[in-house]
């Protein structure tokens, strides 16, 4: 029953401040929408860029709960959809990868992926990653482990190659994934499943001709699928075109716009199209056969780039910015596999306009989250998120013009990852535009922040919560820096228990060094947030217990301006305190990070509070406790 004051401290905490507000509908925009030249060549790292390190900015002072886990120069951590870079052992172990480099000046030859493990019974991260943990340079890393713990993480090379990485007895080991594609392959993701947790499934697209590759089987950067069953030692499956990903749908495709999911026998692949479908495909037997959906049907199949084409070809759209606009995806999307077998899908709406020859646009004050399962009518798909939040509750999007939006060539609601717990609660970490998050000072193009948020469903996506600030002032030791905390491409761990973890990249200006807006190089900080999911008022296995467990007691008690809570832990636990008055509001909470088994006190200021009786709730791991207090 005490359970319920948790949800209630974080509406306070985190919602107070968004109160009367709610997502903006995504066509519900104050400035007229200009499209913007698509110039998106996909980056693969072997560009030479040719920025210049300006100084570090400060690091912000985190506040418990959330981490630094390494730091890079290089912060494209993905063109699109962002891989599955964050894998929870049973246990609690964390294993958590990102793209990292530091000599902007020379092209990043050192980059490659960045690897740091979460031991739980130090409750703490090792040391910075200051080198990649390959023999060559790469990119773009997924990680997974097998069923005996192992580490595996793929990544690509700088000669198109996808390179996997295996840690045995604390070293790594190196293999190249088998191919016969001539023009090489980029931008892998990977997943473990089988009925023995030792499949490796891995997803890339060949080389196209823009990052000196070739067509190939008639599409200009080609979709292919993967199969190891004896996690990575050998690949029985190479090459596979997955049906209808194939050049009867698409002329091309674009890097990391696909994800991929396991579970048991069952594999799921995201395609997330912009100029063609977005389809997801399904295996039941381990990757061995498919079937495929329509989740968004683009109205040209197969088109081409810079053919151009007629508003006769096009449906009605209402809410279309221009009359040769089209609906369809910003390539940013994540699949899921539920406990059941059921797969899921998101993307960010994006529109975009090819009406002459070389002339394609998209529109980047575009917004809203869509979500699909296979529970629904092909080409069906809602909104998970509508938009941004509304932040002043006007209804309009406060954003000046589209020269306000760092170029990310995502929508405004986008680079969606998915989790799921034991119970089948569904949790999306996704990355928000903001209204009213903006530093004039550091950030003289007055671009607004992107944050991390996260929403949820208790009942398999038919229903989800409104979108959470991950982000806010409230977890930042030192709030007053919130207009300069930009954050982007989040990451959760795909099994959630009692934590949803989550790990993204933050900096202090919108926007990328190495494409974009091409910003001035300097320090990218990988953070860490563990996420008590009853924060958001879930019940995981929590117990009540007596006080007398923790030696918990409020004195003293009468209380008028202070009083101490005092109690005693076994073992280290996360603890957090709550003050709820005789109506059950919250009218105080603190998170006191993990403590460390002994005795503890925590001063509680009574001298705000009215005349009256209070219940004050200790939360230590998964039990939970509660006094009476009387203030007067």
């Amino acid at each position: 029953m005490k359970k319920a004051f948790t949800l209630l401290v974080f509406c306070w905490v985190m919602v107070s401040q968004l109160a009367a507000q709610s997502p903006l509908r995504s066509h519900n925009l104050r400035f007229k929408q200009e499209p913007m030249p698509r110039n998106k060549v996909a980056f693969t790292g072997m560009e030479a860029v040719g920025q210049v390190a300006n100084p570090n900015l400060p690091l912000l002072d985190r506040s418990l709960g959330e981490t630094t886990i390494g730091e890079t120069v290089y912060d494209l951590q993905s063109n699109s959809s962002t891989p599955n870079r964050l894998t929870k052992l049973a246990d609690g172990t964390l294993f958590g990868t990102y793209t990292i480099g530091f000599d902007a000046a020379a092209g990043y030859p050192d980059r490659g992926t960045g690897y740091n493990v979460f031991t739980p019974s130090s409750q703490s991260w090792g040391a910075f990653p200051t080198a990649r943990v390959e023999d060559v340079k790469t990119g773009w890393p997924s990680v997974v482990t097998l069923a005996d713990g192992t580490p595996v993480t793929i990544a690509h090379t700088v000669d198109a190659k996808l390179h996997v990485s295996k840690q045995v007895g604390g070293v790594w080991q190196y293999s190249d994934v088998p191919t016969a594609a001539p023009p090489g392959l980029l931008w892998p993701r990977m997943e473990v499943g089988g009925a023995d947790g030792n499949t490796l499934h891995v997803i890339a697209i060949t080389l196209p001709i823009a990052n000196g590759g070739a067509v190939y089987e008639g599409c200009n950067g080609h979709l292919l699928y993967f199969r190891s069953t004896d996690g990575g030692d050998s690949w029985d499956i190479q090459d596979l075109k997955l049906p209808e990903m194939d050049n009867a749908y698409y002329s091309s495709m674009d890097g990391d716009s696909y994800a991929i999911d396991a579970s048991g026998e069952t594999v799921a692949v995201g395609l997330f199209g912009d100029y063609g479908d977005v389809k997801i495909a399904k295996s039941s037997d381990n990757g061995s056969t498919w079937t495929t959906w329509t989740v968004k049907d683009f109205p040209i199949d197969g088109y081409v780039l810079d053919a151009g084409y007629t508003v006769d070809q096009l449906p009605f759209d209402p809410n279309a910015p221009d009359t040769l606009a089209i609906q369809s995806s910003d390539n940013a999307g994540d699949v899921l596999v539920d406990n059941d077998g059921g797969v899921h899908l998101w993307y960010g709406e994006m529109y975009i306009m090819d009406d002459a020859a070389a002339n394609s646009s998209y529109y980047p004050a575009t917004m809203g989250l869509h979500y699909w399962n296979e529970s629904m009518a092909q080409d069906a798909s809602v909104y998970a998120v509508e938009g941004i939040i509304d932040a002043n509750s006007n209804d309009t999007l406060d954003i000046a013009g589209i020269s306000d939006i760092a170029l990310y060539y995502a929508s405004l609601t986008s680079h969606p990852s998915a989790g799921i717990d034991a119970d089948g609660r569904i949790y999306v970490a996704f990355s928000g535009l903001t209204e009213n998050y903006i530093n004039t000072t550091a950030n003289p193009n007055q671009q607004h922040n992107r944050h991390v948020y996260i929403i949820y469903s208790e009942d398999n996506g038919a229903i989800w919560s409104d979108p959470l600030d991950l982000t806010s002032e409230n977890y930042l030791a030192e709030f007053d820096l919130i207009d300069v905390y930009e954050t982007m491409f989040p990451a959760i761990a795909r099994y959630v228990d009692y934590r949803a973890d989550i790990i993204y990249q933050q900096d202090f200006e919108p926007g990328l060094a190495v494409r974009g807006d091409m910003d001035a190089a300097g320090t990218n900080y990988i953070n860490h947030i563990g996420l008590d999911v009853a924060d958001l008022g879930i019940i995981n296995n929590t117990t009540t217990v007596n006080p007398d467990a923790f030696a918990f007691n409020v004195s003293p008690n009468p209380a008028s301006v202070m009083t101490l809570v005092n109690f005693e832990l076994a073992s280290a636990e996360p603890v957090t305190i709550s003050v709820s008055n005789a109506l059950g509001q919250v009218v105080k909470s603190a998170k006191l990070g993990l403590q460390n088994a002994g005795k503890h006190g925590y001063d509680l200021n009574t001298a705000a509070f009215s005349d009256g009786l209070y219940i004050v709730t200790l939360q230590a791991g998964d039990k939970i406790a509660s006094n009476k207090l009387v203030v007067r």
